[in-house]
């Protein structure tokens, strides 16, 4: 099985420059040129199940990206819930608070700790291992995609190593009996 992992494209918190989280924000019109190259990536690929994450910028990055495909949506494919600091700006944190979250996820800002938001991603993926499809397209989030590495190849690799742009595409493989990662495409 190949499941595609679909970063949304470019939202307004993005290009405002504010941690959103689960924040339900739009996409910009980039966003939708985004999820359009997205596509045109996609294209080709007959797709047994579509998911998406339920925030908006994520539903309509899969509504442009395959367009007229029905697909279902998910909550456990949302970002990681950063809390109170959503809608703020990226640099309203200290090193030590952005190192501290890094590690430990944003319970101090009453948000998800990092254990519970790579047990949700793990485990949608432990779900897909039984459901017998051959390609998947999951339309998620940064974080989503991060975690979703870390599942494949076993290790977390820090933010800085991975460039996760706006519509990078992540293909995982499961042959069965592991996963591995098979491609990741920034597509700027």
């Amino acid at each position: 099985m190949k499941v595609w992992i679909v970063r949304h494209g470019e939202s307004e918190t993005n290009l405002a420059g504010l941690w959103t989280g689960w924040l339900d924000v739009q996409l910009t019109d980039k966003g939708r040129e985004d999820a359009a190259k997205a596509g045109k990536l996609l294209a080709g690929t007959a797709f047994d199940k579509i998911y998406a994450s339920d925030l908006a910028r994520a539903r309509s990055t899969a509504e442009i990206a395959v367009p007229g495909r029905q697909y279902e949506t998910s909550p456990m494919l949302r970002e990681v819930n950063v809390g109170n600091i959503a809608g703020k700006p990226l640099s309203m944190l200290t090193d030590e608070q952005r190192q501290d979250a890094a590690q430990h996820g944003y319970v101090q800002f009453e948000g998800e700790s990092s254990e519970e938001f790579e047990q949700r991603v793990f485990d949608f993926l432990r779900g897909l291992e039984r459901s017998g499809h051959e390609n998947v397209a999951l339309f998620a989030h940064a974080g989503w995609l991060r975690r979703a590495l870390k599942f494949a190849v076993g290790v977390a690799l820090p933010n800085k190593h991975v460039c996760c742009n706006n519509c990078t595409v992540a293909v995982l493989e499961y042959t069965g009996e592991l996963w591995r990662l098979h491609s990741w495409i920034n597509l700027d």
